[in-house]
C-alpha cells in the first residue's frame, strides 16, 4: 500500500469514527445507524462496512481512542518526574481535566467487548495503562521511595478504580459531582501509598 493509499484509508477511518463519536453523544448509540454515520461522514454505507464490521466495532474504536487520551496522561513523563507524593494527585487532575474536555462523547467511555477480538483490542489497552504504572512502581521500590508490595497487582487495580470513577462521574452524572469523585479518588490513593491509615490506632500501640 502507498503512503498516499495509507493516508486515505486512516482519513476515512478517522471521518467515520468522528461522525459516529459526535452522533453516539447527540442521539445515543442505539438509536445511531450505519447509514447515518456514513451520511455524516459523506461517504456509501457499504464503504463504512469496509472499515468496520458492524456499529458496535465502531463504539470500540470511539472508546479505544479516549481512553487512548486518559492514557497519555498516565503515561506522561513529565508527571511520572514529578516527587513521588504530588504525582498521583497530578495524574488524577490530568485524567479528570482530559475526561471533562470530552464529556459530551464519555458515554462512550465504558464499553464491553462483544467478540474475542473486541475483549483483546480493550483488554489491551487497560494492560498498556497498568503496564507503565507496574514499571513506575518497580521503579520507586528500586529508588528507596516505597517499600516492596505487588505492583502488577495495585497497578491494574488503580487503573480500574481511575476508570470506574471518570466513568461514573462523567457518563452517567455528566459531570455534576466532578469534585467529589476526584478528591475522593486521589485522598484514596495517597492514604494507601502514604497514609495516614484509615484504621485507628489501638491506645498504648
Amino acid at each position: 500500500m502507498t503512503a498516499l493509499a495509507k493516508d486515505d484509508v486512516r482519513d476515512k477511518r478517522q471521518a467515520i469514527l468522528t461522525a459516529a463519536r459526535d452522533l453516539f453523544a447527540s442521539q445515543g448509540y442505539e438509536e445511531t445507524t450505519i447509514a447515518e454515520i456514513a451520511r455524516t461522514a459523506g461517504m456509501a454505507v457499504g464503504t463504512v462496512y469496509l472499515y468496520f464490521q458492524n456499529k458496535h466495532d465502531i463504539l470500540v474504536d470511539v472508546c479505544l481512542a479516549l481512553k487512548a487520551e486518559v492514557a497519555q496522561v498516565i503515561q506522561s513523563p513529565e508527571i511520572l518526574a514529578l516527587p513521588v507524593q504530588q504525582v498521583p494527585r497530578a495524574i488524577i487532575e490530568a485524567t479528570f481535566r482530559t475526561s471533562r474536555k470530552n464529556l459530551r462523547f464519555m458515554n462512550s467511555f465504558q464499553v464491553e467487548g462483544q467478540s474475542p477480538r473486541e475483549v483483546a483490542r480493550l483488554r489491551a489497552t487497560q494492560d498498556e495503562i497498568a503496564g507503565s504504572l507496574n514499571t513506575y512502581f518497580q521503579h520507586l521500590i528500586a529508588q528507596g521511595e516505597l517499600s516492596p508490595f505487588d505492583t502488577a497487582v495495585y497497578a491494574e487495580l488503580l487503573n480500574d478504580l481511575v476508570s470506574a470513577a471518570l466513568h461514573e462521574c462523567f457518563a452517567v452524572e455528566g459531570g455534576a459531582r466532578e469534585e467529589f469523585y476526584r478528591e475522593g479518588v486521589i485522598e484514596f490513593v495517597e492514604r494507601l501509598f502514604f497514609g495516614p491509615p484509615l484504621a485507628a490506632r489501638a491506645s498504648g500501640a
